[in-house]
């Protein structure tokens, strides 16, 4: 049953990057308020990572660099436990993002200002 857990959570995330490689991203909240989200940015600050320019990539979105690493630590922990047949990594992100939600939260209002005034 484990298997299967980190099989389906695994499966979404490469869909969901599949489609965000083939398809074009825009932002709905940006295209409705004409200022930028706290994400804004992210998929061409990944593009930039993937090929080495860290500059670009803060440039492009703030939070880039930690949330690449991070996404990145996921999918190798999600495969660990997929191998080991446990379910042990969600659970303790789960309570990581509970206990550290107000130091997210305020990440996010950083990266929204960030974005909002590099561009004037």
């Amino acid at each position: 049953m484990n298997r299967l857990k980190n099989g389906l959570i695994l499966s979404i995330l490469i869909i969901f990057f599949s489609l965000v490689i083939v398809m074009p991203v825009t932002c709905l909240f940006k295209t409705v308020t004409g200022i930028s989200c706290p994400a804004c940015g992210m998929t061409r600050a990944f593009f930039a990572l993937l090929h080495f320019d860290l500059l670009t990539a803060c440039y492009q979105n703030l939070l880039s660099i930690p949330i690449f690493i991070f996404l990145v630590l996921s999918v190798i922990m999600l495969l660990k436990d997929f191998f080991q047949n446990r379910f042990s990594y969600i659970p303790h992100l789960l309570y990581f993002l509970e206990n550290y939600s107000f130091f997210i939260i305020l990440l996010l209002i950083i990266s929204f200002i960030f974005n909002n005034i590099k561009l004037i």
